[in-house]
Parts: C-alpha cells; structure tokens; sequence
C-alpha cells in the first residue's frame, strides 16, 4: 500500500533494500614492496588483507622488476581482484600516491597499464580509499607489509606465509610458529662465539644467556614462544638472510 500524504496526496515509500542487493562491505589493506627499487635487478611484491565482519583472507602477488610506485598501484588491483562479487569498499593504503590519486586529486601521468587494470578491478565495486600510516602499528598495514616484502624476498607467494599471517592476527599459536620459533632460536644459537660476544652473527652479549637458554628447549611453552619472538625480532637483518619465512610467520 502506498502512503497517503495529509493534503490526501499519494507520497511514495523508500525503496526497500533485499539482503540480494545489500553488498558486503569489506575493508582491505594493502601495501606493495620492492627490493632495490629503481635498480635493473630489484624485485617486487603486492599484498593485501581483506577483512568482512572479522574474517580476514591474505593475498599476495609477486610482480617481479618494478618500482615502489606501481607495486603499491598493483597491490590496490591485487587486493579487490580477490573479492568474487560486487562490495561496498573500504581501501585503506599507506600510499598517498595511491590514495589521492584515485581519490581525483592527483593526475596520471606514468604508470599507465597499472592505473589501468586497478580500474578494471574496482569497476563492479564502491570504493572509499583511505590513507593510513605505514609502520605505525595497525595490525593489518603490518601483516599486508609484511607478506609484500617477504614475497619479493623469496620470489614468489607462498601459501603458509599468507595463512600465517592471519593466524598472527588472530592471535593463534600454529605447529608452524613453533617450528619458526625454535628454527630461528637455534640458528641465531649456533652462530654464536663460544664467549658469546657480539661478533656480528648469533645473539649479542645481553640476549645470548636466553637465547641459548631457549634453544636449547625441546619444546617451548606459549610464554617461551611469546619471548622468543620478541627476541628473534631484534636479528631481522640475520634472518632474513637465512630464511625470511622465519621473519613473516613469527
């Protein structure tokens, strides 16, 4: 029945939405990577982390010779290509080159082919794109980073390091973190000196008692895997010249 108005005139209802025509909306933070970026040898990854009421899916593209510019474009493209239905978007990216620029304030002048397929992904969608803060502790911009440099480290997407980054924000302790764990300890462990001096390999003097202490466990509690963590963040630089899956799955 159609509303009556109170001159007697007939005033139409507001449409009535379905849940068909509900989209969901989802928000995705993305980030890009390059090693040697602007170097005939650098390499380069996109990431994303899709987010819809909590549940959260990782993805990751390795994009090979490029720049920090068009990996940050890319990881935009690489993130809404993984959605399978038109969504409502909240886009958040530390890039303000991305950002302002699909946002209409900035004008396109490189990068073409790269502008051109982020349209043609976020064509079926309405999307809200969001500057955010890079390295500033946002759980999501960390874990999309995260996965984006380790992708151009080791040259390809690997499947464990995207389950396992959603597993970290989700605060989950995984048969795969604890091998991680033990895995760096006992590296870091067994470059040490026999004085367990700073000898730029292995733990330093004031970690080395612990880290030895730790490697040496056969099998570590969750209280010993929350400090080995912390630990094994302080030697990024050694591990992830020996094995950066370490790095993006603790």
């Amino acid at each position: 029945m159609e509303a009556r108005g109170r001159a007697g005139t007939t005033a139409a209802r507001p449409p009535t939405l379905t849940p068909k025509a509900m989209k969901k909306l989802v928000t995705i933070t993305v980030d890009g990577a390059c090693l040697g970026n602007g170097q005939t040898q650098s390499r380069a990854a996109a990431a994303g982390i899709l987010n819809y009421q909590g549940h959260r899916r990782a993805v990751a593209e390795y994009i090979g010779q490029s720049t920090n510019q068009r990996a940050e474009i890319l990881s935009a493209a690489c993130g809404l290509a993984a959605l399978t239905e038109p969504c409502q978007i909240i886009l958040r990216s530390d890039s303000r080159y991305v950002v302002e620029t699909m946002n209409g304030k900035f004008r396109r002048k490189s990068n073409l082919d790269c502008w051109a397929r982020l349209d043609a992904a976020a064509q079926q969608h309405e999307i809200t794109y969001v500057w955010i803060k890079g390295h500033n502790g946002d759980p999501e911009q960390e874990a999309a980073d995260t996965i984006a440099r380790t992708t151009a480290e080791i040259g390809k997407v690997r499947a464990l390091i995207l389950t396992e980054a959603i597993e970290r924000l989700n605060n989950h302790v995984t048969p795969a973190l604890r091998v991680a764990v033990i895995k760096g300890l006992r590296y870091l462990a067994n470059a040490c000196d026999g004085a367990r001096k700073r000898d730029s390999v292995g733990f330093n003097k004031y970690d080395a008692d612990l880290g030895h202490e730790l490697a040496a466990k056969s099998s570590l509690t969750e209280r010993d895997i929350a400090t080995g963590r912390a630990l094994l963040r302080r030697y990024s630089a050694q591990l992830t010249s020996y094995d950066p899956t370490i790095l993006a799955i603790i």
